[in-house]
Formats: C-alpha cells, sequence, structure tokens
C-alpha cells in the first residue's frame, strides 16, 4: 500500500492510507527522500509532533528525530516521551530505511503507556478520564502546599462531553471523555498536576507558574480540546460530526495570595468556575475575585447545594394517591420530588437553581431513574394502578439514558404516565420524540397543571394524551363558582369525547369532591383525599372512600335505564354495576350471586325473567328500588330460590311475587325490608293483585318494617290460585304501621297459611283495620305450630283470623302464642262478624285485650265454632263489650285444659268435658 504521492510542486496521500486513517485515528506517517534533502509529514503525524509543516528540510527532519528519540521509556520497545512547548505525551515511532527513501510511523501511545503503569502505580486513577482520582489528587496537592511558595488551581469543566450521550453508545461516550482527558494530561510535566474530580470535571495544580503562563496553558489546553481526536482503545476514530460545543470552562485562585489552605483554594477556584459557566463573556479562565465573591456568595452556595443534590442523589419522593372518582379506589400515584432534610430545598426552588444553572437535564434524568427504580421495588403496589411522573418537556432524556432507563426496567415502563406540565414550550421536534418513546414503552402521557397555560389546545393536539390534569386554580371552591364549574364541565365534554380521563387537582374539602364527581371528574388528587406520603398507601381513608361511593350512587338514582343481562354464572358486584351506571339487572340465569356492601344502598331493580326458574345468593346487599317498582320481581311463570348470606336490606319496595309464580326464601344470613311505599309489600304483591305461592325455610333472620297507607307484608291482595304461604323455618320479626294492612295473609282474598314449629314470629302492628295473621276478607286456612308473639294498637285489629263476612279455620297446634291488642275492635285469635273455625290442641296461649269490642278466642258477633283441647289457657281482657272464649252464634267445646280468665277483674269459669 503506497502511502505518499509526491510531485515537483506538492505532495499529497494515497485514498488507501486516508481510509486507513478514518478507522485508526492516532496513527501518522512520514517520509525521507535523500536525494531531496526533504522529509514529508502526513497531517496526523503533524499533530502527534505538533509540527506546522508537512515538508521540512534534512536538517530539521534529523533535528526531530532527536527530540523524539532522546527520551525513551525505561522497558518499552520504540517508546519515546515527547515533549513540545506545553506538551507531553508518550510516542511510539518506527523506521523502515532503505539507501534513497525512509519511511515512518508515530502514534501516540500515552493511554496505553497509562494502562500498563496504573497497574503498579499506588495513586488511585479514575477508570473514565484515567487521570488521579479527586482523594488521590487531594493528597498530592496537600501535601504539595507544604513544599511550594506559589501555586494555582484550576478547576475545569468539560462543556459540550454530556450531550455526547445522545448520540453514542455508552462505551463510545467514555473514550470521548478519555480522549479529552488525554489531550489535557498531554500538557502535564512536573509542575503541572492533574486530577478527575468527575467525568466532565477535572482539577489541574500549577507549581511555580506565573498568572500568563497558566493562562497560556490553559488557553493551548481549550484549542487541543477543540480539536481533539477521539478514538477507542485500539485507536479507531469515533466520528463527532458537531465539534463546536466543545470547550472548557476554567476557574483560578493563587495560593497563598487568595487562599491559604486547601479548603479555601478549592472553594474559591470552584467559585470562580461557577462564573466562568455563568458568565455571558464565555471566556475560557476566569480569575477568582474576592469583592465578586462576597457579592455572589449565596448564589455560588446555591449552586454548590445544586451540584450535590445531584452528584450525590440526594431526591427522595412522595406519593401522594390519584384515586378513582367512581369507586375510591388508588387508580395511581404521583412521584412528588423532595430534598433531605439537611438540604431542605421546596421543589420550587430546586427547580429553580437548575433553571438558573442551565441545569434541568439532571433534574430529568434523576427523577425517572429513582422513581422507576421505586416503581420496580415496590411492584406490589402496581398491579393494577400507574405512576405519574414529572417531566420537563424541553429537557428529554438523551438518546443514551432513555436507552439504558427502557434496557433496564422493560415492561415496567408500562405502568409509566409521564406528566407534561402546560407551562412548558417544548419543541415539535421534543413532542414528536416523546410520543415515539411512548408508543415503544407503552407509556401514557398526562398534560398536568391544564387551564392555567398558553396554549391549552395546541398542547392537546400536539401530544394527544391519555390524562388531563385540570389545575387546582379551577378547583378550589368550584361549589361556589359557576363559571369554574361552565370551564371545567367543558374540559371534561371534551377529555370524554376525545377518550381522554379529566383528573381533578388540589381537591382539598368535600364539597369540592363532591361537585367535580357530579360533574363527571374521572379521577380525583388532593389533600382531601390522601395527602403525599414517603412510602406507597394501599388504601385511602375508608370514610372518604365511602363519600366517593355513595356521591356517585347518589347520582345513579336519577340516572337513565341502563340494564345489566346476567346470562352466566359469573358473580355479580352490585357496587361495581352501580358505580358504572347500570339501573336494572335481568337474570336469565340458573345460579348466580350478587354481592355487595350493606353500609352501601344501590339504587337497582333485579329481575328473574318470565319463564325462568333461578337460585339467587344475595351476599351483604343493599338495594333501594327504583322508579316505585320492587327491588326484586319474579316475572310470571317463574321461579326465584333466595338465599341470603350475612346481612341484606331491601328497601321502598320489596320482592314482588305474581300469582303464577314460586318464591322460596333460604340461608343463614339476614334479611331486613324496610318497605315505605304508599302501597307497600315486602314479599308477594300489593294489596289489590293477587301473590303466588311463598316458601320461607331458613337459619337465618328475616325483617319486616313497613310503614304504608295500604300494606301486605308476607302475601298479597288477593289468593285467585290458592297460593300458599308456608313458614317453614326461620326467625321472623315484623313491624307493620298502615292505614290498612296484613302482616301474614292475604287482604282481599282468601289465605292458605302454614307455619311450623321450627319458626319463630314476631309480629306488632298498627293501624285502622290491621290483621297480624289471616286475611280482611274471603276464606282463609290458617295452620300454625310455631311460637307467635303479637303486638297490635290502633281502631280495629285481628291478631289470628279474619275481619267481617270471612269464613275459614285457624288450626294451632303446640305452638306458644302471646298476643297483646289495644284497640277499640279486636280479637286475639278468631274474627270480627264472620264465621271462623277454631282449633286448638296442646298449646299454650296468652291473650291480654283491651279495648270497647272486645273477643280473646273467638267472636263476639260471629258463627263460627271453638274447640280447645289440652292447652294452657291464660286470658285478660278489659272491654265494655267482651267475650273471652267463644262466639255468639257458634258452639264451644273446652277439653282438658288449664284456663284462666279474667274479663274486667273478674274471674271466669268455663265448663269442660271429658275426651
Amino acid at each position: 500500500m503506497s502511502i505518499f504521492n509526491i510531485d515537483k510542486n506538492s505532495m499529497s496521500l494515497s485514498h488507501d492510507w486516508e481510509l486507513f486513517q478514518k478507522f485508526m485515528g492516532n496513527v501518522g506517517a512520514f517520509t525521507y527522500i535523500s536525494k531531496e534533502k526533504s522529509a514529508y509529514l502526513d497531517p496526523m503525524a503533524l499533530k502527534i509532533l505538533n509540527c506546522s509543516r508537512e515538508k521540512i528540510n534534512e536538517y530539521e527532519f534529523f533535528n526531530l528525530l532527536d527530540r523524539i528519540s532522546k527520551n525513551p521509556v525505561e522497558g518499552e520497545k520504540h517508546i519515546y516521551i515527547y515533549k513540545t512547548d506545553n506538551t507531553r505525551k508518550f510516542i511510539k515511532m518506527n523506521i523502515f530505511e532503505s539507501r534513497d527513501v525512509w519511511l515512518g510511523f508515530v502514534q501516540d501511545y500515552t493511554r496505553q503507556i497509562f494502562e500498563k503503569n496504573k497497574k503498579s502505580d499506588s495513586i488511585e486513577y479514575d477508570p473514565i478520564t484515567r487521570l488521579p482520582s479527586y482523594s488521590s489528587f487531594t493528597e498530592i496537592v496537600k501535601n504539595t502546599l507544604d513544599n511550594t511558595n506559589h501555586c494555582w488551581l484550576a478547576s475545569m469543566h468539560l462543556n459540550g462531553l454530556e450531550k455526547l450521550g445522545t448520540f453514542l453508545t455508552v462505551d463510545n461516550t467514555n473514550h470521548c471523555i478519555t480522549s479529552v482527558a488525554e489531550t489535557i494530561k498531554g500538557f502535564g510535566s512536573d509542575d503541572i498536576i492533574f486530577g478527575s474530580k468527575s467525568n466532565y470535571e477535572i482539577c489541574i495544580l500549577f507549581k511555580n507558574l506565573d498568572k500568563s503562563a497558566v493562562y497560556s496553558i490553559l488557553k493551548n489546553m481549550n484549542d487541543a480540546v477543540r480539536h481533539c481526536v477521539f478514538t477507542d482503545d485500539f485507536g479507531e476514530v469515533i466520528d463527532i460530526s458537531d465539534r463546536s460545543s466543545l470547550s472548557l470552562s476554567v476557574g483560578c485562585c493563587s495560593y497563598p495570595e487568595q487562599a491559604y489552605e486547601f479548603n479555601m483554594l478549592v472553594n474559591y477556584s470552584e467559585f470562580a468556575l461557577f462564573e466562568a459557566r455563568n458568565s455571558r463573556k464565555k471566556s475560557v479562565v476566569n480569575w477568582f475575585c474576592e469583592e465578586r465573591y462576597r457579592r455572589e456568595k449565596t448564589a455560588y452556595k446555591k449552586s454548590q447545594i445544586f451540584a450535590k443534590v445531584i452528584r450525590e442523589n440526594q431526591l427522595s419522593y412522595h406519593f401522594q394517591p390519584i384515586v378513582s372518582a367512581v369507586s375510591g379506589d388508588i387508580y395511581a400515584y404521583e412521584a412528588l420530588m423532595r430534598t433531605s432534610a439537611d438540604i431542605n430545598l421546596s421543589p420550587l426552588q430546586l427547580l429553580s437553581m437548575a433553571r438558573e444553572q442551565n441545569n434541568l437535564y439532571a433534574i430529568e434524568r434523576l427523577t425517572f431513574f429513582n422513581t422507576i427504580d421505586s416503581l420496580s421495588k415496590n411492584q406490589q403496589f402496581f398491579k393494577n394502578r400507574k405512576l405519574f411522573i414529572n417531566s420537563v418537556g424541553s429537557f428529554l432524556l438523551t438518546e443514551e439514558d432513555f436507552n439504558r432507563l427502557y434496557l433496564t426496567y422493560g415492561e415496567l415502563m408500562e405502568k409509566v404516565v409521564i406528566e407534561v406540565t402546560e407551562q412548558t414550550n417544548p419543541t415539535s421536534n421534543d413532542v414528536k420524540l416523546l410520543k415515539k418513546r411512548c408508543i415503544i414503552t407503552h407509556s401514557g402521557i398526562a398534560i398536568d397543571d391544564y387551564g392555567t397555560g398558553y396554549s391549552n389546545s395546541v398542547n392537546l393536539l400536539h401530544y394527544s394524551p391519555e390524562y388531563i390534569k385540570i389545575d387546582r386554580s379551577l378547583i378550589t371552591d368550584i361549589q361556589n363558582d359557576l363559571k369554574k364549574q361552565q370551564l371545567v364541565s367543558s374540559v371534561i365534554e371534551f377529555a370524554h369525547d376525545n377518550n381522554i380521563l379529566a383528573l381533578a387537582e388540589g381537591v382539598e374539602t368535600s364539597a369540592e369532591l363532591k361537585t367535580v364527581i357530579r360533574m363527571g371528574i374521572d379521577l380525583i388528587q388532593g389533600f382531601y383525599t390522601s395527602t403525599p406520603k414517603p412510602f406507597l398507601l394501599d388504601m385511602i381513608s375508608q370514610s372518604v372512600k365511602d363519600e366517593i361511593i355513595n356521591t356517585n350512587l347518589e347520582i345513579s338514582k336519577h340516572g337513565i335505564k341502563k340494564v345489566y343481562d346476567a346470562r352466566t354464572s359469573e358473580d355479580i358486584d352490585l357496587l361495581k354495576l352501580a358505580l358504572e351506571k347500570y339501573t336494572d339487572i335481568h337474570i336469565y340465569q340458573s345460579k348466580l350471586k350478587i354481592k355487595g356492601d350493606v353500609e352501601k344502598p344501590v339504587n337497582m331493580n333485579i329481575t328473574v325473567m318470565d319463564n325462568y326458574s333461578c337460585e339467587l345468593t344475595l351476599e351483604n346487599v343493599n338495594l333501594v328500588s327504583r322508579n316505585a317498582k320492587p327491588a326484586i320481581s319474579v316475572g310470571e311463570s317463574a321461579q326465584l330460590i333466595l338465599n341470603v348470606e350475612k346481612e341484606n336490606k331491601i328497601s321502598y319496595l320489596g320482592i314482588y311475587v305474581p300469582q303464577t309464580s314460586q318464591f322460596f326464601l333460604k340461608g343463614n344470613g339476614s334479611l331486613l325490608i324496610d318497605c315505605y311505599a304508599t302501597s307497600g309489600f315486602a314479599i308477594g304483591n300489593d294489596y289489590e293483585h293477587a301473590c303466588g305461592d311463598i316458601f320461607v325455610d331458613m337459619t337465618g333472620n328475616l325483617e319486616i318494617i313497613t310503614n304504608s297507607e295500604e300494606t301486605v307484608c308476607i302475601g298479597g291482595g288477593y289468593n285467585l290460585n290458592e297460593s300458599e304461604i308456608n313458614l317453614k323455618s326461620g326467625n321472623i320479626k315484623i313491624n307493620m304501621n298502615s292505614h290498612n294492612g296484613v302482616a301474614i295473609g292475604s287482604y282481599n282474598g282468601g289465605s292458605i297459611i302454614n307455619m311450623s314449629d321450627k319458626c319463630r314470629i314476631d309480629i306488632s302492628i298498627s293501624g285502622i283495620n290491621v290483621i297480624a295473621i289471616g286475611s280482611v276478607k274471603s276464606e282463609s286456612l290458617i295452620m300454625s305450630s310455631a311460637d307467635i308473639d303479637i303486638h297490635a294498637s290502633g281502631a280495629s285489629t285481628i291478631g289470628i283470623g279474619s275481619f267481617s263476612d270471612a269464613e275459614g279455620d285457624v288450626n294451632i297446634k303446640k305452638g306458644k302464642v302471646n298476643i297483646t291488642m289495644r284497640s277499640s275492635k279486636n280479637a286475639g285469635i278468631g274474627s270480627w262478624k264472620g264465621k271462623m273455625n277454631v282449633n286448638i290442641r296442646d298449646c299454650s296461649i296468652n291473650i291480654d285485650n283491651q279495648g270497647n269490642d272486645v273477643a280473646g278466642i273467638g267472636d263476639i258477633f260471629g258463627s263460627g265454632n271453638v274447640f280447645i283441647k289440652n292447652s294452657d289457657i291464660d286470658i285478660k281482657i278489659s272491654a265494655s263489650n267482651p267475650i273471652d272464649i267463644g262466639t255468639e252464634k257458634g258452639n264451644t267445646k273446652l277439653q282438658e285444659n288449664k284456663i284462666s280468665s279474667v274479663i274486667n277483674g273478674k274471674q271466669i269459669s268455663h265448663e269442660q268435658t271429658g275426651v
């Protein structure tokens, strides 16, 4: 391969050699032609040897060889210490001689010698700059100060290197730093000592040199850095297209004239560097000035604090929950920057410092690496949650840092939402890059402080975010500000129209919370829901969560009809459906379970569809019927087996059972039915319509409370299909307050009622015409072995039986019946002007009635028959027209009973017959 093309007028390099040098940039070539008595050097040889002309005469050439070779490195072949002016480097030189032409090569071998010597050197070296570490440099300088009369300390910053990471790999970036450090180190001598403070900061001690000499050296260093060739460890050139930003900033202080001890010397030189980096003049060297130091000391100290925060990564983070405006569950956390107690800077103060020092990027970088590291260490909190991270939109991570972040945390980036403040002004390229990265990592974008920036709509169009965070200035006192409500409503509407979630920031009161929920906000953040904490909270305060849920449930009362079709056996979360604005559940499934929270009433109607049979389990359900419809409806020709687990409640209107259908109540839980509709019923139908079969066979508790004008608690208005009310087991408690009503039975039609010995029944009734068990009109068949307590008050009341013109039978066997009545007209067991037959066997009956026309067992004016056998009867009556046992026109037969009867204070005896 030829290297030099030489003619009479000029010298040029061969294409092959130029190509070689492109990849091996620290190797130069020269040739000596004896016939011409001249030598030629290629550009790289000129640079390495610090020569100015490519053609030199014979005398100059041999003088150059002598300067190179006069300081060989001991133990090394063809390697020499080469000094020119203020630089010092190691050169490897090889020469191939012939009679007429010599060909030589020179290579900068400083890096290789450094690596070799470092292994045996007691001094600690920085692995990137390959200069003595700061601790080693400190020891060297302290020892030097004790033995010198004068020196200068220079604190140097390498400008522009930090930007290389945007387009170079980590290794190549480090090689570039090494190359710059080597260039600077080339100026070293016995009187010039170097130390590395960081990848971008170098300290230099100048001994026994005056100010002009120091300035000249530093200026030459700057020129050398600007023209530095970057190479890797193998000499391959690293191409840097733009070198215009590479330069030095240096602060210098003298010893002992300005600083008389080491720490002061360091502090003053760093202050001078601080001035150099922040000066508009942008001069290379800035000399320490005590007067300026006194004037700018505060600003400098701030810069030192900021530098310490960044250098030692003294940022910490508090996490504020972002909660669902529907359920109150934690949807995400926002990471909020904090500093340690000894630093004691607010986030705004720290950002202000970063802005003053043009180093917001350092905050951006630390924030992303720190917060996502917290996410990785607390993944149990982020199973279905996001992490919102604040970003400065115009200072995005470099390509190097972003790639390292993504390679380190991978899929966890899917949990990240990047908050871009409304008040920044990013370029279109910044926006495109951020969106591109979010697509790669599946991260989200949120517009922060929405409503305070200069270009709300523009930023929305640019970023296409997944979230809008409405600024707290629009949320504060929103419940009292119509204009704020109008503006926030329009933002929410816009967000929902564009599939964006709207978040209310700075919610600090209950009134603000309820207002934004009613306006349709999706997410809530603020001190009212939860303050920022130095740890991750798994759930906000239960009381606040309940307030959020209850506010939503209040809204759902007035919503439009939305039906959930239950066609699978999958359990239904009643609260979740309600918060999703469902109003009805239609059941097409044979077996289903609905779960709720008994403390949270839900406006919902449940319907078992016509001709379907379903075994439905309720667990902790609290239903409030909607639109004057029953809370639970059994369809025509349908069957519902209702199992209750734990505590359950139904309000307003109860369980509708039409005459063609069947209802079974089972389970070991409890069911409370609170009926307050005008014409109400708990289980069955209203007083004007017939009901189907009703069975209660449970080990738990059934409680019914009614406050209506006309009421049927268990039963209906008519019994057209001879439907049964069969109370097989369970504890049943009824409290009925009504103008006209029946607790158990039929209001207008006949009743077929069976109450077994596994039932415990407690009934309290009050009203104008009210019956505990039986019917107002028509025929009734009542059979009971249960223990029954009845308390009645009002105008006309019946315990067990019917009112006027009714026929039927009451059969009580082996039960305990206690009846207390306080009403104008009443009958404990029997009827009023009816034909009701009463048959009592093996029972304990206790009746205490007061009024005008009063019957204990039987009917004052009726014609029914009374038969009592082998029972304990205790009757007390106070009335103007009483009868204790018997009817006016019917027969009474008593056999083998223990009877105690007192009417108006007088003991009444009854004749009994044998078997």
